[in-house]
C-alpha cells in the first residue's frame, strides 16, 4: 500500500483522515491547523450525497443508524412536549413563599424560562426551620457582582459581607478587586435594595441595616426571586434615593417620592373634576394607587411575554419534528430505490 504524506505539513507520513473532508494529517497540531484553516469541525456529514456507484454496505449501515437517531430525537421531542412544565407553582415553591409570608416578606417567583428563576437557589430548610437565601451582591462603584448561595436568614448582614471587604477575614482575591471598599471600611459603606413594583422614572431603594439579620432586613419588603443588594460607598449614597426619606433640593425641601406625589396630585385634580359631574366611576379610579397599578401591568406584560415565548418554543419543536420526519422519509425512499 502506498504511503501518503500529511496534506498540512507535507513532511511526515499521514496517520489520520478527517471524517468530514477526508484530509490526511500526521499529528494533533496538523489536525488543529486543518480545522482552523478550512473551518472544518471534523464531524462526518451524515447527509452527504453518495452516488450509486460508490454506495456500499458501510453507507447503508450509516444511513440506518442515522434514521434510528432521527427517530430517537423525534420521540424525545414529543415526550418533552407532553411533559412540558405543568401550569401552576410546584409544591415546594409554594411552601417557600408561605414561609416567607410568615416572616412578613412577600416573595414573588418568575416562570422557569427566566434566567433569574433558574439561578435562584433559595430554599427552606425543614431541619433548621429557616430560609436559606440566594443573594446577589452588586458593588456599584467597581461594577462587580458576586453571588452567595443558601445563606441563613439568621446571619447578620455585616458577617455575610466580611468575606468580601474585611481586611483580615476577607478573601485575598476579592479584596484585591474591591480595594476601595476595603480601605473605606464598614463605617463608610451603605447597603441598598431596590424597591419593586415602581416605574422606571421613580426608582427608589430600601436602606438596610448592617447590624441586623437578613430576616430582620427583609421584613416588610417585596422580593422577586431573591434579594439583590447594592454595596455603596457613603460618598455615592445620594445616587440611591431612599423611599420615604426627605431630600433637600435647589427649589426647596421636597420628598424623595416627589414624582409619585406629583402624579397623585394630577389624578386628584382630575378626579375632582369628574366628581363635579357626578360620575361614580371616577371615585373608584381615584382609590387605585398609580404606583401599584403600573407594577401590576408590568407583571402582567411579563407573563404575557413568557406565554408567547413558550408558544414560539413549542412551534419550533413541532417544526423540528416535522422536518426530521421528512428527512427520514427521504432516506427511506432512497434506500428502497437503492435496494431495487
Amino acid at each position: 500500500m502506498q504511503e501518503t504524506r500529511c496534506e498540512v505539513c507535507t513532511e511526515n507520513i499521514s496517520k489520520y483522515r478527517c471524517p468530514r473532508c477526508a484530509v490526511r494529517t500526521c499529528s494533533l497540531p496538523c489536525v488543529k491547523a486543518h480545522k482552523n484553516n478550512n473551518e472544518c469541525n471534523g464531524l462526518r456529514d451524515k447527509t452527504a450525497y453518495v452516488t450509486i456507484k460508490d454506495f456500499s454496505e458501510g453507507n447503508l449501515l450509516n444511513d440506518y443508524r442515522f434514521l434510528e437517531e432521527v427517530d430517537r430525537k423525534a420521540d424525545n421531542v414529543a415526550r418533552h412536549i407532553r411533559r412540558k412544565h405543568k401550569p401552576g407553582t410546584p409544591h415546594h415553591l409554594k411552601f417557600l413563599m408561605r414561609m416567607a409570608r410568615q416572616r412578613q416578606t412577600t416573595l414573588s417567583l418568575l416562570p422557569y424560562v427566566f434566567t433569574k428563576r433558574k439561578q435562584n437557589s433559595t430554599m427552606f430548610s425543614t431541619r433548621d426551620k429557616e430560609i436559606l437565601w440566594h443573594i446577589e451582591w452588586i458593588f456599584a462603584q467597581n461594577n462587580i457582582k458576586y453571588y452567595d448561595k443558601r445563606v441563613s436568614e439568621n446571619m447578620v448582614l455585616r458577617n455575610i459581607l466580611e468575606k468580601y471587604i474585611d481586611p483580615e477575614m476577607g478573601d485575598p482575591v476579592k479584596k484585591q478587586r474591591l480595594k476601595n471598599y476595603v480601605s473605606a471600611g464598614f463605617k463608610n459603606i451603605q447597603i441598598f435594595m431596590k424597591v419593586e413594583k415602581r416605574s422606571a422614572k421613580s426608582v427608589r431603594y430600601h436602606r438596610l441595616n448592617l447590624q441586623q439579620s437578613m430576616k430582620e432586613n427583609l421584613c416588610g419588603k417585596y422580593l422577586v426571586e431573591y434579594p439583590t443588594l447594592y454595596v455603596i460607598l457613603s460618598d455615592y449614597c445620594q445616587e440611591f434615593p431612599v423611599q420615604g426619606e426627605v431630600q433637600t433640593e435647589t427649589s426647596g425641601v421636597s420628598s424623595s417620592d416627589s414624582e409619585t406625589d406629583s402624579s397623585s396630585s394630577d389624578e386628584d385634580s382630575s378626579s375632582e373634576s369628574d366628581n363635579s359631574s357626578g360620575g361614580e366611576d371616577s371615585n373608584n379610579k381615584h382609590q387605585i394607587s398609580p404606583e401599584w397599578s403600573e407594577g401590576d401591568i408590568v407583571t402582567e406584560n411579563k407573563l404575557q411575554e413568557c406565554k408567547q415565548d413558550e408558544n414560539l418554543q413549542e412551534n419550533k419543536l413541532v417544526n423540528y419534528v416535522n422536518e426530521e420526519r421528512l428527512e427520514g422519509d427521504k432516506m427511506d425512499t432512497m434506500s428502497n430505490e437503492n435496494k431495487n
